[in-house]
């Protein structure tokens, strides 16, 4: 599930990143639980990060009760309406938010039932993945964009 698009185009027509409100908590919840009910496969998710790393915390938590097996968090937030020209980022990725979260849910795998975390963000290289995961502690590395260029 793809809730990580931060385009205008997400934003008018209430998809991707835009269904990290509060307000469509239920719905996204409802969404993975169906999923995960429904598929022999695991179901992943693809987030942005919230305002605060509590709530990012919160919703990944959420995400994992509701059957989310792994959550890809883009170290950006949401609202990316600022970019300029193809390639354009909102500067670096936020990893030190990635490290937060994979503290605080990682804690809670001991028992071995959790949620992967894979950290997407400031990946170019093969050494920027293996800087990455060090710096994150996160189960896997995506890149997007950056890999491209």
């Amino acid at each position: 599930l793809n809730l990580g698009c931060p385009q205008r185009t997400a934003a008018v027509g209430h998809f991707g990143s835009y269904l990290l409100g509060p307000e469509d908590r239920k719905l996204v919840t409802d969404v993975v639980a169906a999923a995960a009910l429904a598929a022999e496969v695991p179901v992943f998710v693809k987030i942005r990060l919230l305002d605060t790393v509590g709530e990012t915390v919160a919703l990944v938590r959420q995400l994992r009760d509701a059957g989310a097996s792994l959550v890809a968090i883009h170290a950006r937030y949401r609202a990316s309406f600022e970019r300029k020209g193809a390639g354009a980022r909102d500067g670096p990725a936020m990893l030190d938010q990635v490290r937060d979260v994979v503290d605080a849910v990682g804690q809670e795998r001991d028992g071995g039932d959790g949620v992967c975390i894979v950290a997407n963000g400031n990946v170019i290289t093969y050494g920027d993945v293996k800087a990455n995961r060090k710096f994150t502690g996160a189960d896997g590395i995506m890149s997007a964009e950056g890999i491209l260029e």
